[in-house]
C-alpha cells in the first residue's frame, strides 16, 4: 500500500487507524456480529454498575445464518456460551452462570472466555461446531489501534515528560519485551499461537496465581482455564516430590495439563516488538542513558516470534514495520529487514527518512539524559541527597546549598536532613525538589494542606450525621479481635470522647479503628464533594492526580479495568499508654504502588487523664529528630500520628531480622507467608534498635501533623502508630521514578497465599508500563511527523 506524502501523520499511523472498514471487509467472516461491551471495568463474573451494551449475536439474523450455512466459513463467537453455543464445550464463567445471583444476559456475554476469541462454523448438515480460535495474522485496526502510539499526541504528555518516562521506564519494558521473547521458546514447533483479542471492562487474570495475564499465556481450549508464563513454566518443569499444584479442573474433573494447553497472546501481532524496537530508537536519539537486559547482560537478539506470516493490507495492518510510503520523489520502506539498522543514502534523501530510522535504528551509546532542571543543578542536588554526611555541619552545609540553589521553593529538612519537607502545598515548583528526593527512594513531607480544605466536611460529627446508621467492622487495635455489626455512629461518637467508646469485656475503652470504610471502591460515590475536596488540593499534582502528567497510571487506556487507587480512609483511636508504644495502628508493611497519606483531621480525646505527656514519651521513643519536636512545643502543631518508613531496598534485611527474632521466639515461617506482607509485625524501639545495629539499617521517623501530607515510595516498608484520634486520607498513584520497585513486587506477591490481600496483581503493572512507554515514544512520532509536515508546506 503507497500513500502519498502529503498526509504527514496519517502517513503512518493514520493508515493504521483509517483501514478500519477496509480491514473490516478482509475479514468479514470473523467480524460479522461484531460488537464490544462498554461498561465500567470490573474483574471477571462481578455484577456490572452500568450496563454493558451488546449487539445482537450474528445468529439472529436470519438471512446471515443460512450464508454462513451454505459457506462453510467460520466467524467468531459474539455471545456467552450458553446463548450461542450451548450444546459445545462452555468456558468457565459459563458453566458457573447458574450458579450466580446476577444472571444478567449482557454480563455474561462479555464475561464468556470465548467472547470473540472463539470461532464457530456450521457442518455441511448445519451443526455448529468450533471453527478454532483467533491467531495474530487475523487482527484488525481497531484491535491494533489500542496498542500502538495515538496519531494525535497522547493527552497531557509533553516532549520532556516523555524523555523522562523513558528515562526511567525503559529499561522495565524491555524486561518485559525479552520476557515474552523468551516465553515463545517454550511453544512447542508444533503449536500455533492464537490470539485473544481484549475485552473491555475485563481484566484477564492468571486461574493459578491471580496476576493480570498481560500477554503470552495458556488456555484451555474446552474451558478456558489460563495460566501465565510463570506458573506454566513452574508446572512444566515438574515441582519436588510432595508439592501439590491447586490448577482448577476442566471439564467432567479432568485435570489440566501443559502439553494440551494453548499458547495464546493478548497483545496483537508483533506490536510489542515493534514498540520495543521504537524504544531503543527513540532512547538513542534523545540520548537517554539505557541498562535493559537486551544492553547489560549483552544477550543475542532473539528473533520476533512468528505469526504465520506477514499481515498484508487485507490483513489489518498489524506490523508496525512492515509498511511502505510514497512521496512525489521517492519511496521509503521501513521493513524490519534494513541490515544493521542502516538506510542507504537514497532513503535518507527522503522526506520519510526519520520513520525508517525510528523503526529500525540501534539505541545509539549511552549518553547523560536530559531533565527538567539544568544539569549542573541535578548533580548538586543529587549530591546533596545521596551523600551520607557525617557531621551535623556536613548537613547544615548541604541544607543551606539546596536553599540558595530553589529560593522560590519553601521547604526545610527534618529527621537529621535527611527528609525533604515542602511547606508551601501550592507551590508550582515543588516537584522539581520533590522528584530528586523521590528518586532517591525517599519519603517526603509535605504540611500544611488543610489549609486549601473544606475542614468542615472532615470532622467526625460530620461523618456520624451522614452515615451512623451504617454497620461496619471495627479493629481493636490492641489485640486485632474484629467486632462486627456495629453501627458506624458507634465509632464516630468516641473519637474524641473516651467515656463514649466502646468497651472490652473488661470494661476498659477500646482503641479502634475502622475496618475498610468506606469500603472497597465506593469513596467517590459516597463522598463525592469529599471527593472533589481532596483530589482538587492534594500537593504534587503532575504525580497524585488521577490525570497528572508523572502518574503513569493515568497513561492505562478507559478501554481497561482501571486499578483501584482510591482514595481510601484511614480513622483510628490513638494508641496513648505505655504499653500501647509496643503496638501500631497499621502494622509494618508495603505497597505496590506510591501513595500519598493527608492528615485531615485530628482529635485530642477529652476526659480521664491529659495524654500529652504520655504522647512526648511516645514522640521521644519513637527516635524523632528535634525540628520535628519544635513543631509541638514553638509552633503548637496538633500531632496526629507517628511514621516509621524504610528504603525500600531495606526490604530484605528487615525480613531476615523479624525471621530471626521469629525463630527466637519458637513460631515457623511458612514458605508461602512474609513478615512484611503478613502485616503482623510492628517494629518497636527494641526492635529498631536491633534492626540498626544488626543490619545498619535506618529508617525515617515521622511525626505526621493536622495538614501533613506523607509520600510512600512504592515498596518502602512502613508502619504508623496513631498518637491522637485521626482521619487520613490516602490516594495511590504510580510514579516513572519507582516503576522498577511496582515490577518487583508483583512478582513478589504471586508466591504469597491467597488469603493476602497483596496476593492479586491489582496493579496491571506490566499493562501501565506497556502504554505509558507506548504513550511516551508515540510523542516523538508526533513531534517528528509535525517537524516534517512543516518543511514540506514551506
Amino acid at each position: 500500500m503507497r500513500l502519498q506524502s502529503k498526509t504527514g501523520l496519517k502517513g503512518y499511523l493514520g493508515y493504521l487507524h483509517e483501514r478500519r472498514e477496509r480491514n473490516g471487509e478482509g475479514n468479514k467472516e470473523l467480524l460479522l456480529g461484531k460488537g464490544r461491551g462498554r461498561g465500567r471495568g470490573r474483574p471477571r463474573g462481578r455484577p456490572p454498575k452500568i450496563v454493558v451494551a451488546v449487539d445482537q449475536s450474528v445468529l439472529k439474523d436470519v438471512c446471515k445464518v443460512k450464508k454462513l450455512k451454505q459457506s462453510g466459513e467460520s466467524f467468531l463467537q459474539d455471545g456467552s456460551c450458553i446463548n450461542v453455543a450451548p450444546h459445545l464445550h462452555k468456558c468457565r464463567e459459563c458453566r458457573l452462570v447458574r450458579y450466580r445471583k446476577f444472571k444478567d444476559h449482557d454480563e455474561s456475554t462479555v464475561s464468556c472466555r470465548f467472547f470473540h476469541f472463539r470461532k464457530l462454523a456450521f457442518t455441511r448438515t448445519g451443526v455448529l461446531r468450533v471453527g478454532g480460535f483467533l491467531n495474530p495474522k487475523q487482527c484488525d485496526t481497531e484491535a491494533l489501534s489500542l496498542w500502538i502510539p495515538s496519531r494525535t499526541p497522547a493527552e497531557g504528555l509533553d516532549l520532556e515528560t516523555s524523555k523522562y518516562i523513558l528515562a526511567n521506564v525503559g529499561d522495565q519494558f524491555c524486561q518485559l519485551v525479552m520476557s515474552e521473547k523468551e516465553a515463545m521458546q517454550l511453544v512447542e514447533p508444533h503449536q500455533q499461537l492464537a490470539w485473544k483479542r481484549a475485552v473491555r471492562g475485563i481484566r484477564e487474570m492468571c486461574d493459578a496465581c491471580e496476576t493480570t495475564l498481560f500477554n503470552i499465556h495458556w488456555v484451555c481450549r474446552k474451558c478456558g482455564f489460563g495460566v501465565c508464563l510463570d506458573c506454566y513454566r513452574m508446572r512444566k518443569s515438574r515441582p519436588p516430590i510432595g508439592k501439590v499444584f491447586s490448577w482448577l479442573k476442566c471439564a467432567k474433573g479432568q485435570a489440566h495439563e501443559p502439553e494440551n494447553l494453548m499458547p495464546t497472546q493478548i497483545i496483537p501481532s508483533t506490536a510489542l516488538y515493534d514498540i520495543g524496537d521504537m524504544v531503543h530508537a527513540t532512547r538513542g536519539k534523545w540520548g537517554i542513558k539505557a541498562n535493559c537486559p537486551c544492553i547489560s547482560k549483552q544477550l543475542k537478539p532473539l528473533p520476533k516470534p512468528a505469526t504465520g506470516e506477514d499481515c498484508n493490507v487485507n490483513m489489518s495492518g498489524s506490523s508496525i514495520n512492515n509498511v511502505s510510503f510514497t512521496t512525489d520523489d521517492d519511496t521509503v520502506s521501513t521493513t524490519s529487514s534494513l541490515k544493521d539498522g542502516t538506510l542507504s543514502s537514497a532513503d535518507t534523501t527522503s522526506a520519510l527518512h526519520w520513520l525508517a530510522d525510528l523503526a529500525t535504528q540501534k539505541a545509539k551509546e549511552e549518553k547523560k539524559g536530559k531533565g527538567g532542571l539544568p544539569n549542573f543543578l541535578d548533580h548538586i542536588i543529587a549530591s546533596v541527597v545521596e551523600n551520607k554526611m557525617s557531621s551535623d555541619t556536613s548537613k547544615k552545609q548541604g541544607v543551606m546549598e539546596m536553599s540558595v540553589l530553589d529560593p522560590n521553593t519553601q521547604h526545610c529538612w527534618l529527621c537529621d536532613g535527611r527528609l525533604l519537607c515542602l511547606q508551601d502545598p501550592s507551590n508550582k515548583n515543588n516537584w522539581k525538589i520533590f522528584r530528586e528526593c523521590w528518586k532517591q527512594g525517599q519519603p517526603v513531607l509535605v504540611s500544611g494542606v488543610h489549609k486549601k480544605l473544606n475542614t468542615a466536611l472532615w470532622k467526625p460529627e460530620a461523618f456520624s450525621r451522614e452515615f451512623g446508621d451504617q454497620e461496619v467492622d471495627l479493629v481493636n487495635c490492641r489485640n486485632c479481635a474484629i467486632i462486627s455489626d456495629v453501627k458506624v455512629r458507634d465509632f464516630w461518637d468516641g473519637f474524641e470522647v473516651i467515656s463514649k467508646r466502646l468497651k472490652s469485656e473488661e470494661g476498659q475503652p477500646m482503641v479502634l479503628k475502622l475496618k475498610d470504610w468506606p469500603p472497597g471502591e465506593d469513596f467517590r460515590d459516597m463522598m463525592p464533594t469529599r471527593f472533589d475536596d481532596l483530589m482538587n488540593n492534594l500537593p504534587l499534582p503532575e504525580y497524585t492526580k488521577r490525570n497528572g502528567r508523572l502518574n503513569l497510571a493515568s497513561r492505562l487506556p478507559n478501554y481497561f479495568v482501571r486499578p483501584d487507587l482510591g482514595p481510601k480512609m484511614y480513622n483510628a483511636y490513638g494508641l496513648i499508654t505505655t504499653e500501647d508504644r509496643k503496638v501500631g495502628t497499621t502494622n509494618l508493611h508495603l505497597d505496590v504502588s506510591d501513595a500519598v497519606n493527608v492528615m485531615v483531621y485530628v482529635g485530642v480525646p477529652i476526659g480521664e487523664n491529659n495524654h500529652e505527656d504520655e504522647v512526648m514519651k511516645t514522640i521521644e521513643e519513637g527516635d524523632v529528630d528535634d525540628v520535628t519536636k519544635k513543631r509541638i512545643h514553638k509552633s503548637k502543631e496538633k500531632p496526629g500520628a507517628l511514621w516509621h518508613i524504610y528504603a525500600a531496598k531495606d526490604a530484605e534485611k528487615i525480613r531476615e531480622l523479624l525471621r530471626k527474632v521469629s525463630e527466637e521466639q519458637g513460631q515457623d515461617n511458612p514458605p508461602d507467608h512474609d513478615p512484611i506482607h503478613d502485616q503482623s509485625w510492628y517494629l518497636d524501639q527494641t526492635l529498631r534498635k536491633r534492626l540498626y545495629e544488626e543490619y545498619s539499617v535506618q529508617g525515617w521517623a515521622i511525626v505526621q501533623f493536622l495538614g501533613d501530607a506523607v509520600f510512600i515510595p512504592a515498596g518502602a516498608p512502613h508502619q504508623v502508630h496513631n498518637l491522637y484520634s485521626c482521619i487520613k486520607v490516602a490516594e495511590d498513584f504510580v510514579s516513572p521514578e519507582h516503576v522498577k520497585h511496582c515490577f518487583r513486587l508483583t512478582q513478589e506477591f504471586r508466591h504469597l497465599s491467597n488469603t493476602h490481600t497483596n496476593h492479586e496483581d491489582k496493579l496491571q503493572v506490566k499493562n501501565i508500563i506497556y502504554h505509558a512507554v507506548k504513550d511516551a515514544v508515540g510523542t516523538r512520532l508526533y513531534r517528528r511527523s509535525e517537524m516534517w509536515r512543516n518543511c514540506s508546506v514551506t
